[in-house]
C-alpha cells in the first residue's frame, strides 16, 4: 500500500525480513525464510484538489530449506502502482490506486505470472485528531478472486499516542517517545502468490500470515528512517497447489470452495525480525 501518515508522505521504503529455523508437520525439515520489500513511489501534484502517483514496487521471498527440497526457493513479485487522490475539501477524498504485477519464481515468465491488484478508499476527517475510511481491496490472486473490504482510521490520540490502519490488512498504534524516536505495537495480514514455472507447469504457492510485532523507529538525517521490528507468525501456511486447483473466491481470510489438494507439507508459526529504511518528505495533513 502507499504509505501515509499524519505529516509525512514516504517516498521511497527498502525492507529485509528473517524467520530462522522454521519448521514443518509431519517432515523433518528446516527451513530460512527471508522477505525483501521495497518500492519508490513519486506524488505528482496537478492541482490542489488532485493528485496523481507512480511508482515501481517489488519483493523477493526466499525459503531456503534443509535438507534441499523439489520445490523453488526464491519468488519475486515486479509491478507498478498507478493512483489518483481526489481531495473533495478540507475534510474528504478519494483514493484509488492500480497495481499492475508480475509473480513467479522468474525461471520462465509468462501471461500466467500476471495479477492486477486495485485499492481504493474514500476518508472523511471528523476531527482535527480523527480521520475515518472505507474502501476496498481487490486482487486476481492465482488461488482464485480476492476481496478485502477496508475500515480504516488515523486517531491522535494526544500529541504522543496515534492508532492508524486500514483493518483487516493492517493497524499500528505508535508512542513518540521524543521528536526523533517512535515505538508501539502493530500488526499486518499478508496474503500473495506465486507462479511456479519450468517442470512445475505453473502450479502456484501461497503467502498466508498474521503477523503482529513492536517496533521502534529511528529518525536522522532530517528525512531518513529507520525501522526494526520483532513479531510472530500466526496461521502461517505456505502452501503449493496444481495450476487448476482453485477455490470459488476469497473474502479477507474467509474461503468459498475451497476442496483443493495441497502438494507440499504445512510449515509452522515462528518468530520473526525485520529492518526497513524510509525515505519521507514532510506534507500538509490533506486527509
Amino acid at each position: 500500500m502507499v504509505s501515509y501518515s499524519q505529516q509525512t508522505f514516504t517516498i521511497a521504503e527498502i525492507n529485509y525480513m528473517l524467520s530462522p529455523n522454521n519448521s514443518y508437520v509431519q517432515i523433518d525439515t528446516t527451513s530460512n525464510a527471508q522477505f525483501f520489500s521495497g518500492f519508490i513511489t513519486a506524488p505528482i501534484v496537478i492541482n490542489e484538489k488532485s493528485t496523481f502517483l507512480a511508482g515501481i514496487r517489488g519483493n523477493s521471498w526466499k525459503v531456503s530449506y534443509t535438507p534441499e527440497q523439489v520445490w523453488p526457493e526464491t519468488y519475486y513479485s515486479l509491478g507498478l502502482s498507478l493512483g489518483y487522490n481526489h481531495k473533495f475539501n478540507e475534510n474528504k477524498s478519494f483514493l484509488f490506486i492500480l497495481l499492475p504485477r508480475l509473480n513467479s519464481d522468474y525461471r520462465n515468465i509468462n501471461s500466467n505470472a500476471l495479477q492486477l491488484g486495485l485499492f481504493t478508499t474514500y476518508s472523511k476527517r471528523s476531527s482535527e485528531k480523527f480521520l475515518w475510511k472505507v474502501g476496498m481491496y481487490f486482487s486476481t490472486e492465482f488461488f482464485g478472486p480476492f476481496v478485502v473490504p477496508l475500515f480504516g482510521l488515523n486517531w491522535d490520540i494526544s500529541s504522543k499516542v496515534n492508532i492508524k490502519g486500514d483493518l483487516p490488512i493492517y493497524a499500528k498504534i505508535k508512542y513518540k517517545v521524543g521528536n526523533n524516536f517512535s515505538t508501539g505495537l502493530g500488526y499486518i495480514a499478508l496474503v500473495s502468490s506465486y507462479r511456479l514455472t519450468g517442470e512445475f507447469n505453473d502450479a502456484y504457492t501461497s503467502r498466508y500470515a498474521i503477523e503482529p510485532y513492536a517496533f521502534a523507529e529511528v529518525k536522522f538525517l532530517k528525512q531518513l528512517y529507520f525501522n526494526t521490528k520483532l513479531g510472530y507468525t500466526m496461521g502461517r501456511k505456505y502452501p503449493v497447489y496444481e495450476y487448476d486447483d482453485r477455490l470459488d473466491w476469497q473474502l479477507s481470510f474467509i474461503k468459498f470452495g475451497d476442496d483443493r489438494t495441497q502438494l507440499n507439507p504445512e510449515i509452522l508459526d515462528n518468530f520473526f525480525f525485520e529492518f526497513g529504511l524510509a525515505f519521507k518528505v514532510e506534507v500538509a495533513d490533506n486527509k
